[in-house]
Order: structure tokens, then sequence, then C-alpha cells
């Protein structure tokens, strides 16, 4: 995909769904940091890795028996991040295919992340005990280090054994973390320190999901109250202190979103690839919608209305006006929009047709000699070739040149860092199919019995090739 070819005032949203993909057990999705892979979560304990270009599986890892309750990508899209219901974590490399980093806990895990900038660092909430920040070991076989976080005075509900912490998720450069609780507090903690920096509580309700904005110190939030908050976030960075001095630590909430006639609940709320908008599905009796919101009028955009399933859960493609849904069913949808083609901008001589015309040749109109109105013959040959002549001959201007896509280098088009990661590109295993190839014949003869061959020799077409050692 050439970035640079791509229409810039192409709207960020889809329009119709495109394509189904049939996982019969998905309930989670999630984009890749560069969009090339489509992971899903199964409730049979597997998770699948989908082409974006093939629309194909490339990967199946088996986490176990339990259903899985999410994933989550690394940076690079080479590790993945699987958790299930029973409590156990796996980070994955799809390298190799091999587990990289295992953790259990003793209650079911609610959410999970990976860190931006630390592939061997993901963060952990769980359903009953406090919310844990786990690192991985130096291998494969040295046990991960967990370390519980406390991000509220009362980390477990004593009265329903519930832990404070009910979402989670890392800023856009991993220097802080965000927590959402059961009663209504958003927290901001530091990955470094271990520490609270600050927090505000939105509501009484208990708050559902929690997202950052890739392009911007936003996040959204969804609770139990069926209103999505866009908070404005402003904490100090890894910026200079003088450039940051009169910076006070602070969560505010800018925007209140909801729909006030059907006061649906929210299945999942995320931000689109530019971060202008707040995508937003909506879990509502039979009903297959997506909600797409202004993120600062907090205006209704757009509505994309899909088949009578009850929607699971959504995803959005970083870069593409692509949207992921999964039903109920376990059936995958893709949102993306019908492109249209304009002719005209490529040759502007060039004329539409709403309708087809009958064209009446010319008796003449292939003749190499046409005679003109003033009687003289014209070769059309020698016409061209002399004209040809002239463009040669003739100084060319720089300006009038077409301009050359560059399709090497490295363009920060779309990255949202200085330190842009190259994408991880899934390694390809062809094995040969023995059904296809023909049964090998030997012939009766001494010199083509295999018990005869010496070491090292194949049987080629009937002729015996010695490899040297």
């Amino acid at each position: 995909m050439n970035r640079k070819l791509l229409d810039p005032f192409e709207p960020e949203y889809p329009e119709a769904v495109e394509a189904c993909l049939d996982d019969e057990y998905a309930v989670k999705c999630a984009f890749s940091h560069h969009g090339s892979f489509l992971a899903t979560a199964r409730s049979d304990g597997q998770c699948y890795v989908w082409d974006m270009d093939t629309l194909n599986v490339m990967r199946r890892l088996r986490h176990g028996d339990a259903a899985l309750t999410g994933l989550s990508w690394s940076r690079s899209s080479r590790y993945i991040l699987t958790y299930d219901d029973a409590g156990t974590c796996i980070l994955w490399d799809l390298r190799s295919g091999r587990i990289r980093a295992r953790a259990a806990f003793d209650s079911a895990v609610v959410c999970a992340h990976i860190h931006p900038r630390n592939c061997f660092q993901f963060i952990v909430c769980l359903a009953r005990e406090a919310p844990c920040i786990v690192s991985a070991g130096p291998s494969e076989d040295d046990p991960s280090l967990v370390e519980p976080l406390r991000i509220a005075a009362d980390d477990i509900d004593l009265a329903s054994k519930a832990a404070a912490s009910t979402c989670c998720c890392f800023g856009k450069k991993g220097i802080y973390a965000f927590f959402g609780t059961s009663r209504g507090l958003v927290v901001a903690l530091h990955v470094a320190s271990r520490s609270v920096v600050c927090s505000v509580k939105l509501s009484a309700s208990s708050v559902n999901t929690i997202a950052c904005n890739p392009r911007g110190p936003d996040i959204v939030t969804s609770s139990t109250d069926r209103i999505l908050r866009v908070c404005r976030v402003s904490l100090p960075d890894d910026r200079p202190l003088r450039a940051q001095a009169k910076l006070d630590p602070s969560i505010a909430v800018a925007t209140k979103i909801q729909d006030i006639v059907n006061r649906v609940h929210w299945a999942q709320a995320v931000f689109s690839s530019s971060g202008d908008y707040i995508v937003s599905g909506i879990q509502h009796k039979a009903e297959h919608n997506i909600y797409i919101w202004d993120k600062i009028s907090g205006s209704l955009v757009k509505v994309l209305t899909g088949p009578n399933e009850l929607l699971e859960d959504c995803a959005v493609h970083p870069l593409r006006p692509i949207y992921v849904s999964v039903s109920t069913f376990g059936i995958i949808y893709l949102w993306t929009r019908i492109p249209q083609q304009n002719w005209n901008a490529f040759a502007p001589g060039f004329r539409e047709l709403e309708e087809n015309i009958d064209y009446v040749e010319p008796e003449d109109e292939f003749d190499r000699c046409v005679q003109t109105r003033e009687g003289t013959l014209v070769d059309y040959a020698e016409e061209r070739a002399h004209r040809d002549r002239l463009a040669a001959s003739a100084s060319v201007d720089p300006a009038d040149m077409d301009a050359d896509v560059d399709i090497t280098d490295n363009d920060p088009l779309f990255s949202d860092s200085e330190s842009e990661e190259e994408g991880f590109l899934l390694p390809v295993s062809v094995d040969n199919d023995e059904a296809l190839l023909p049964p090998a014949t030997f012939s009766s003869d001494s010199q083509h019995d295999p018990t005869s061959l010496p070491s090292g020799s194949v049987v080629q077409g009937g002729t015996v090739v010695v490899e040297e050692l």
C-alpha cells in the first residue's frame, strides 16, 4: 500500500460490509500496530491471526481449554498477548510460534495490555485481585516477575470480593497507565515509579472500558450509566522539566456522549485512526450497529447498520477507514468504503458516458494516407515520426515531467513517534504435499534397485543421481 497515493480527502469511516469471516467462536478482535494482521480471541481457547490482504488464517495459537477474554498486540506485531477467564496470560512469539512468557493468577483476567515500548512487559486487571504489572524473564524458561499495583485505598471490595480495577490501558508512549475502577474513578499511574499521579471521579457507575487516543492526549471511557466520556489528559512526560514546570497533572472530562433516545449500553468505545472521532458499538437487543461520534462536539456523524445479530466487540484499523465487528454467532464483519473511480483525474480529456452510444466509423478513418479538404495527401506514419523527432530534440522543462512516486523511503506520515519500528512479517513455510507427487518407480534392473544404490544417491526420472558430500 502506497500511502502517498491515497485520497487525502477520503472520509475516515466506512460505509458498508465488504466481507465476512466465519470464525464461529470469535468473541474479541484487535488489529496489529500497522494493520497488517487481525487477531481474534475465541471461546474455545484458541487465537487466530488473520492476514488482512488475503483474509486467510496465518497462525492458530492454542491457549488452553478456558475461553479467552481478550488479546493485545505488541508495537512490532511480533508478540501477542492472550488471556482467559481461568487467570492465565500467555505472551506468544509469532516468529517461532512458541510461548515467550506465562503468568497464572487465582482469578479471571478482565483486561490486559502490552507496553507500547517494551514488548516483554504488560499490565493485568483481575476480577478478584489487585492489578499487576508483569515483566517477562530473560528467556522462555525463566519465570515472569509479577508486581501488584495499588491504585486505590481499597483494592478489593470486602462485600462483593471484587477488585477495584475493571479496565486498563497504556498511554501513547507507555509512560503512564490508566485504570478504570468500579466506583467510577479513572486513575493515572506512572509506570516507572509505580505511583499514582492523579485521579478523577467520572460518576458513581463502574467504568467498563477505557481506550487511549493514538494521536493525542485523550482517553475515552464507557460506563454502566450508558455515557461515553472523552477526557483531556495533562500529564508531565519525558520532556525537559523547564518546558513543563507549570504543568499540573490533571484529567478533565471534555465531552459527554450518549444516545438519549434509546439509552443503549456500549460494548466498546475506541478512537478512529486520526483520533477525531469516537467509534462505539452498541449492546442492544439484536442490533449490530456502530455509532461514529465527533470527539469535540459530541454530535452523531454516522450510524453503520449491520445484520440482526448482537455485537460483541469492534476494532478500528490504525491507518485505513476499515472497521471490524464481531457478532454473537462468531462472524467477523469487515466494514470498508466502496472506492469511487474518477478517470478524469488521470486523463483530463476523458469523458465518461452514462450509457452506450452508436459511433459511425468514417470510411477513411484507418487509412494510412488521407486527403484533406485542401486536396493534399497526409501520411499519418510519417507525420507521427516527425512529431516524435521534434519532441526528442526539444528541451524538456523539469517542471513538466511526471513526478516519480517514492516507494522505498520510510515516510513518517502516519508515525506517532520519531523511532518508528519496522512492521513484523510472519514467516511462511511451504511444505511439499507428497500426495500430489507421482509415485516413485524403480526398474527391475539391479542398477536401479534401491537397496543397491550408494549412500547419498537419489532416483530422478529413472536416472540415479549421486550427490557429492
